[in-house]
């Protein structure tokens, strides 16, 4: 029996068939291999006062092993991580209470880099305003081209520096008094007078760069005196598979984003449960009926997270073995390489971002690689904001469960207990997750902001709505530059629409009212008529006079297309075809409007119910 403990204890049992219950020897009858009875245990160093006897666990421990395994343990060193079998998760989580914390420094969760824009959708001329880590940023560009990032706070009066602007200098200007920065955060200017060489005059500025089309930035000032102990650009994980002359077509990518009403480490959980996609995620990128068996296996772990294996693979093995890596706290990347057996290789990374307690943000790159050239061909003439629009349905999907579970983990103690005893995990699929929980809860402080418990569910904010749920206008239309400018030409051409549905509607009924009254001829004979009361004086007068011009005008524009269309001519019957092209006109205009108004509504607000629980699809 190989089982899987999480993080600090890695321990494998051999159980002789004499040792085992009566039901399980039942079970084993037809195995060749029956080692003697051996269980080894890996601990991480801890306090000399609390180090257990070598080779043994506590007798606590025991006791809890002995309950489910009715098997006597004792435990000694291991090197090797596996998971197998639907007890695996139970006996893990058992030991997984009594492992002692690793003494040190918990992760700093400030001393990190983490991707806050794709750099096209940042607006390089004002200042943009971003979060991370329950903080407010301000990034703006500098005439050298450098992107800065300050806290977004004037250290003058304490106001958002984002509601400034990028003066003619090149400075970021407050938008209160005036105070103008440079680019590492040194005033510059104080209007009012005063001595801008002054520390406490400066903004904080936090180191920033661009890789591979991401701004990144580490949420800590860097003072002179300890740059030794700054942040390296070498450690941003970014895709090597995104670099020149890896082979991957960059055209192929897949690059998005989504800001989600539910916390980091549920986003982290989620995205690592490869389990749920049939289930979940049926009707937009997989079926119910391709879910199977589900044996992950963790193969290697420490301090920098974790690499995973699905030896079997999605869709019933159709696509190959796929690989799992997740870098903290943010990169959680998924490979398929099928290259020489498919014909294509596909990479799903994910960057997940803590935002605010109950938020987050998730930058989605996807690229792809072909051995034919026909499919990144198609993929080029994709334009962007449809392939975002697609995207927003898949990742909502499970944004309305997902927020409705925080508040009952958290009821539950997710906070303050293994995940083994918050929710109930019986088979190998939910590796990755136990592993990711454990480093949380044992490493990490429980997460980016304290612990999962009621103190983070209050400042996590009251629940949302289904509508707030699903918005896509403030999660990504409204900070993504190919979908805002997709909205405002979408807009755009339904005003057009508009217009146009209108004036053929006018001018059919023109065209109509001419035929009916013999034809162009009629009707160019009716323009030298004179008009009752266009004569006389005052008001009646001019008001008669301004009709029979405006009527002249239209009658004029109606008679003269009636005349000059190949199949409208001057008479009555010409006249009145004139009248139905202009109602087909309408109709048309009418059509593609309907059809603008539902792609409108797909960049403001996501649909429900899910395909999954409407679609037809077996």
């Amino acid at each position: 029996v190989v089982m899987y403990l999480p993080t600090h204890i890695q321990t494998r049992f051999y159980i002789t068939s004499s040792d085992m219950p009566a039901a399980v020897t039942a079970q084993s009858t037809t195995s060749s291999a029956a080692p003697c009875l051996q269980a080894r245990c890996e601990r991480t160093p801890v306090h000399p006062r609390r180090r257990l006897r070598p080779g043994l666990v506590s007798a606590r421990a025991s006791k809890r092993l002995n309950k489910i395994t009715n098997t006597p343990v004792n435990a000694r060193p291991a090197r090797q991580v596996r998971t197998q079998g639907t007890a695996a998760a139970d006996v893990a989580e058992a030991v997984e209470q009594e492992a002692p914390v690793k003494e040190g420094k918990l992760f700093d969760w400030h001393r990190q880099w983490y991707p806050v824009s794709w750099e096209q959708d940042l607006k390089g001329d004002v200042p943009n305003q971003l979060e991370l880590l329950g903080e407010k940023l301000v990034v703006w560009k500098d005439p050298a081209g450098q992107w800065n990032t300050f806290t977004d706070v004037c250290p003058h009066r304490l106001v958002p520096l984002s509601e400034g602007r990028v003066n003619a200098d090149g400075r970021l200007e407050c938008p209160y008094h005036g105070w103008a920065f440079s680019g590492g955060g040194r005033c510059e200017d104080i209007p009012q007078g005063g001595d801008p060489s002054n520390p406490k005059t400066a903004a904080t500025a936090y180191p920033c760069v661009v890789k591979q089309g991401l701004l990144w930035v580490w949420p800590t000032a860097v003072s002179l005196e300890h740059l030794s102990d700054g942040p390296r650009e070498e450690d941003i994980p970014i895709l090597p598979e995104g670099e020149e002359g890896s082979g991957w077509d960059p055209k192929t990518s897949v690059n998005t984003f989504r800001d989600f009403p539910y916390d980091y480490s549920t986003l982290v959980e989620n995205l690592a449960d490869p389990g749920h996609v049939p289930f979940t995620h049926h009707a937009t990128v997989s079926k119910r009926s391709t879910s199977s068996i589900i044996d992950l296996e963790v193969i290697r772990r420490g301090p920098w997270g974790f690499d995973g294996r699905w030896e079997a693979g999605p869709r019933q093995g159709q696509l190959g073995q796929m690989d799992t890596q997740l870098r903290y706290p943010t990169l959680l990347r998924h490979t398929i390489d099928a290259f020489d057996t498919k014909g294509f290789a596909n990479i799903t990374a994910t960057y997940c971002v803590p935002i605010a307690p109950g938020r987050s943000r998730v930058f989605v790159r996807q690229p792809f690689r072909f051995k034919s050239k026909l499919p990144s061909f198609f993929m080029g003439l994709v334009p962007q904001w449809s392939t975002h629009v697609g995207n927003n349905k898949v990742l909502e999907d499970d944004v309305v469960f997902l927020h409705a579970q925080e508040p009952l983990a958290v009821e539950r103690g997710l906070g303050s207990k293994p995940v083994g005893k918050v929710y109930h995990m019986p088979g190998a699929s939910d590796a990755y997750v136990t592993a990711f929980r454990s480093w949380l809860r044992k490493a990490a402080g429980g997460g980016p902001f304290g612990p999962q418990d009621h103190k983070w569910l209050e400042a996590a904010g009251p629940r949302l709505s289904r509508e707030q749920l699903l918005d896509r206008y403030e999660s990504h239309t409204k900070h993504c530059h190919a979908c805002s400018g997709a909205l405002a030409n979408t807009r755009a051409a339904i005003a057009v629409c508009a217009v146009v549905y209108k004036a053929a509607l006018f001018l059919s009924a023109v065209a109509a009212a001419v035929g009916l009254c013999g034809g162009a001829a009629a009707g160019q004979a009716f323009l030298t008529q004179p008009v009752a009361g266009a004569g006389s004086g005052g008001l009646v007068g001019h008001a008669a006079s301004a009709v029979a011009r405006l009527g002249s005008s239209l009658l004029y524009v109606t008679t003269s297309l009636a005349t000059r269309l190949p199949f409208v001519n001057g008479t009555p019957a010409g006249c009145m075809n004139a009248a139905l092209l202009g109602v087909a006109l309408a109709g048309a205009a009418l059509l593609v409007r309907r059809r603008l108004y539902k792609l409108e509504r797909s960049f403001l607000v996501g649909d429900w119910p899910p395909p999954r629980n409407t679609s037809s699809v077996v």
